[in-house]
């Protein structure tokens, strides 16, 4: 294999699509970019398509290399729309003003098709017409379960998305190995660089992971032996913050044995993971943390950049984080450890598998809760099913056929982008170094994620690549990766209709009553019965019954 040398930041510009994609285990199907098999189906007549993907950020220029490949080839002439898709009043705009494209990435498909502001596709159409992407449905489960219209088996209101490396465990716990040595404590395991440079040299990865007892000991080192040498007391064990949870508890939550958000079973029945017995076990361990200054006393006011912004002054000894950030992906720079490694070059990690509890739990939740499905492409309601058969055709072109992936994805090897080491089984490095640019010439704006098999090295880097193989996308890993006990997958119920209604307060309850634990305000034991009782008495009594309608996540991943 040849390698090439290739800047952190160059590097970065692989992840284009979104912030994970890895190499891994593979899924249901060794699947790989495939040649398309056969001709188009008649393209004689041409059509006009007016077309928004998930690489719209409202740069797009008209007439680009992409848009004339894919004009030439299916005699189309395509409508591209200056719209960013990670702007939801635009999106809402477009929808209101009747001006939604043929076909658009957009959020919430459901509800535009009750709202029938698009049409259905069926089985029939995609088998036919988008072959490779009919394929990738066969090949799962829940493929052909997916966004289906209610009451109309083999009709779907939405093409949808799939990255196969959702099915990976996404966080693990990082350390400072520099502390733990000046300190006396040693990885329990042999540790091995995650790279050779840019910084990743001094992060080092052991599949053996700690006790929440062994953590303790170290944190208390940190916060009472002066780690960084400065002669005061100002230095922690574990980053928290006041905003997003699941960004620093989630491997911890995992130590008691569930997934952050994620419901789970009690005794034979569903239970929100907020009132269950391994949370109140959990809240009483951390106000523990606390009690013995172990955690910043000013958490409570920093959010999650700030909190990220002290880990980078060097505060924290260690952090929750993504197998992306352990692997130094650029997009992770503002994140533990990135954030500090490029800041102090004595700065050295150690990134293990999240913690094990006192019965043996470990783990942290999925990223998504059944499997690697999501993101949705929908179509317009006018649009006939001669134009839904093109664009179908330009979808399977786009997404799951070599050729079309990489000029659409990429554009052209050489002039737009090189390999990070052997082609098609690396990552692609692209020149240009702004998304705006890439997106001028139509890179990446008419796709939809659609990563499994090799594709997915495409997205990652060689680091990511080695940690996911070695633990994090093999079977040790993605056994320890939370998911609900049961699911309302294919809105069987009326589960998301009343978590519409009731979430927000839900979750006011929720983080109110976490952070008065956690620093004391409260005493978990005597508050504990008041606290559930509100919470099943604001909606969450609905929620749970609906769900016990839901099918269990464990029937819904068989084979």
């Amino acid at each position: 294999m040849k390698s090439k040398k290739v800047s952190a930041a160059a590097l970065g510009l692989a992840v284009i699509l979104t912030a994970s994609g890895c190499s891994g285990e593979k899924a249901a199907s060794d699947a790989k970019p495939t040649q398309a098999s056969d001709k188009p189906a008649d393209t004689s007549k041409t059509l006009e398509i007016s077309w928004v993907g998930q690489g719209a950020r409202g740069k797009i220029e008209d007439n680009n290399k992409v848009q004339q490949m894919i004009e030439k080839k299916f005699n189309v002439k395509l409508k591209n729309r200056k719209l960013d898709v990670n702007n939801k009043e635009q999106k809402n705009l477009m929808v209101a003003s009747g001006e939604l494209p043929d076909i658009a990435f957009m959020d919430s498909p459901e509800k535009l098709y009750s709202d029938a502001v698009t049409r259905s596709i069926s089985k029939d159409m995609i088998t036919k017409y988008a072959p490779n992407y009919a394929k990738v449905l066969n090949d799962l489960p829940t493929g052909w379960k997916v966004n289906q219209v209610p009451g109309k088996q083999g009709e779907y209101y939405a093409l949808t998305g799939y990255k196969q490396d959702w099915d990976n465990l996404t966080w693990g716990q990082v350390y400072r190995l520099d502390w733990m040595e000046k300190l006396g404590f040693k990885p329990k395991d042999d540790i091995i660089p995650v790279a050779t440079s840019g910084g990743a040299e001094r992060i080092f990865f052991s599949k053996q992971a700690f006790t929440l007892e062994e953590e303790q000991k170290m944190f208390e080192a940190f916060a009472n032996n002066d780690p960084d040498g400065n002669g005061k007391k100002d230095t922690y064990g574990l980053l928290l913050n006041n905003s997003d949870a699941s960004w620093a508890l989630n491997t911890e939550a995992g130590a008691f044995g569930f997934g952050w958000d994620y419901n789970l079973e009690e005794n034979g029945k569903v239970v929100g993971y907020a009132i269950s017995q391994n949370y109140k076990e959990f809240l009483t361990y951390m106000a523990s943390l606390n009690k013995k200054g172990y955690i910043d006393p000013e958490f409570t006011t920093l959010n999650r950049a700030k909190s990220w912004e002290k880990f980078a002054a060097g505060k924290y000894g260690a952090a929750q984080v993504q197998v992306q950030a352990a692997g130094m992906v650029p997009f992770t720079f503002n994140r533990p450890p990135g954030n500090l490694v490029l800041k102090d070059p004595t700065a050295k990690f150690l990134f293990t598998p999240p913690p094990i509890g006192p019965k043996g739990q470990q783990g942290s939740a999925a990223y998504t809760p059944v499997d690697g499905l999501g993101y949705a492409m929908v179509i317009k309601k006018d649009v006939s099913d001669e134009k839904l058969a093109r664009i179908l055709q330009i979808f399977d072109y786009l997404n799951l056929d070599k050729d079309g992936l990489m000029l659409s994805a990429f554009g052209e090897e050489g002039k737009d982008y090189t390999w990070e080491a052997e082609p098609y089984k690396s990552a692609v490095i692209p020149k240009q170094t702004a998304e705006a640019d890439r997106e001028k010439d139509g890179i990446g704006y008419y796709n939809l994620p659609i990563q499994l098999g090799n594709v997915n090295a495409y997205y990652s880097n060689a680091a990511v690549s080695k940690l996911t193989d070695l633990y994090f996308g093999v079977e040790a890993g993605r056994n320890i990766a939370y998911r609900p006990f049961k699911w309302d997958y294919f809105n069987q119920t009326k589960y998301n209709e009343l978590n519409t209604k009731y979430a927000a307060k839900l979750k006011t309850i929720t983080d109110e009553f976490l952070f008065k634990a956690i620093t004391g305000e409260l005493n978990v034991d005597s508050a504990w019965d008041a606290y559930v009782k509100n919470w099943r008495s604001s909606g969450g009594d609905e929620l749970l019954a609906e769900l016990e309608k839901a099918p269990k996540v464990a029937d819904l991943r068989k084979k």
